[in-house]
């Protein structure tokens, strides 16, 4: 259909941009098709940066306002393979808007990857997602997936398979597009990995994907990461160590743990020796740096953001939620035991709210929000999918436009 002339001949380019910085992704994506310059300014990469930079803005704005709805997003995975008539096996990934007020989730998109055996990992950071897709080859009758040349197993590994390949994706799900990322260096000497996805603070329109590569005895540990500007890997430099003084030794890195925070990746890790602590990632410098734990810390605990900062989340076999809030010297001394209550039941705890609720999932799988000072908790909906991760934040954009 032809563009309405008033329309052109009325509001001059600028404003018509300005316009177009304020759509939401998916009518933004369909205007590509009205007319060829629409199309080519909405897949520049200076206009991608510039929606980005709106909505960072837009949200320090929403976080400052008492009335804002604090909704959430989880990202989940499907519990069990979807058999496609088209394909073997599918997995799917599926992103949601969780509504705080009310427990609704309302989908914004779900991605199917396919033919697959066994996936490990997945998470997301400011609107964009990464999931990983290994592969067990421990029968010898195999199944070759034409389009991404992954081996199928017909018959399950008795004991520990071994990890033969792994596809890594980055899913941008306000915009439906998803990219394979390229093989990571040196694929077959590790065979476990943890990961990271981040946002350097020095480039909007840039993203960064660390990756810890591990042999099995934990006598080799190496970092490298994926730079979308340049669709490359390249290895950190720095050696990944402890620094306790243990000669030898080095962490092993719980990937689940993940957590971005101020401009940096943090990981729990722990030594042979059984020295724990957090391991951070300055992503703009790809520099690691130690966060001392509390002295004699003794559970297991998740990394979270509490009301603004970092903070641990651990629950003890009683029940009692504990959380520990860092000062802003970063020292082991300077964590302080905030708050202690009765919380039985826990199956898993999947984050915070930006208002401090915490956000969990039951072992009936029901999904609550728990307020640690009031005690006051909502019980929502049944989430019956294989695994959960929660952010307060998702930064809409239009990342991975042009893959």
């Amino acid at each position: 259909m032809a563009t309405p002339r008033w329309w052109s001949a009325s509001l001059p380019d600028d404003i018509i941009e300005d316009i177009l910085t304020w759509l939401p992704p998916k009518p933004l994506v369909r205007f590509r098709c009205v007319r060829q310059s629409w199309n080519s300014k909405i897949s520049d990469p200076e206009f991608i940066n510039k929606y980005l930079s709106m909505n960072k803005a837009k949200s320090l704005l929403l976080d400052d306002d008492d009335n804002n709805s604090n909704n959430g997003y989880l990202l989940c995975r499907s519990p069990r393979p979807v058999h496609d008539p088209r394909l073997v096996m599918v997995r799917e990934l599926c992103a949601f808007v969780f509504n705080n007020s009310d427990g609704s989730l309302t989908e914004i998109s779900r991605l199917r990857i396919n033919p697959i055996y066994h996936d490990s990992s997945f998470g997301f950071c400011n609107g964009i997602c990464y999931g990983t897709i290994t592969v067990s080859h421990p029968a010898p009758w195999n199944f070759c997936g034409t389009s991404y040349q992954w081996h199928f197993s017909k018959t399950r590994s008795p004991a520990y398979p071994t990890v033969r390949n792994a596809g890594i994706y980055l899913w941008n799900p306000s915009v439906r597009k998803h990219k394979r990322l390229p093989a990571v260096l040196d694929d077959d000497r590790f065979n476990y990995r943890s990961y990271g996805l981040a946002f350097p603070t020095s480039q909007n329109n840039d993203l960064k994907l660390l990756v810890f590569g591990c042999s099995v005895n934990r006598e080799q540990l190496r970092a490298q990461v994926y730079t979308l500007s340049t669709n490359s890997w390249s290895w950190v430099e720095q050696p990944v160590e402890p620094l306790d003084g243990s000669v030898g030794s080095r962490p092993w890195i719980d990937s689940s743990s993940c957590l971005f925070f101020n401009g940096a990746l943090h990981f729990i890790a722990t030594t042979s020796q059984g020295y724990g602590f957090i391991l951070c990632f300055d992503v703009d410098h790809e520099r690691f740096q130690e966060i001392k734990l509390p002295h004699n810390f003794p559970l297991s605990p998740e990394l979270a953001v509490f009301k603004g900062s970092l903070a641990l989340i651990a629950f003890d076999q009683d029940g009692v939620c504990h959380i520990w809030v860092m000062g802003h010297n970063g020292l082991a001394d300077s964590w302080t035991p905030t708050i202690s209550v009765p919380l039985p039941g826990v199956k898993n705890f999947l984050g915070c709210t930006s208002s401090g609720e915490l956000v969990i999932r039951k072992s009936d799988n029901q999904v609550l929000l728990f307020d640690p000072v009031s005690q006051n908790e909502n019980a929502y909906g049944i989430l019956n999918f294989t695994e959960v991760v929660y952010t307060a934040n998702l930064l809409e954009s239009l990342l991975l436009l042009n893959e």
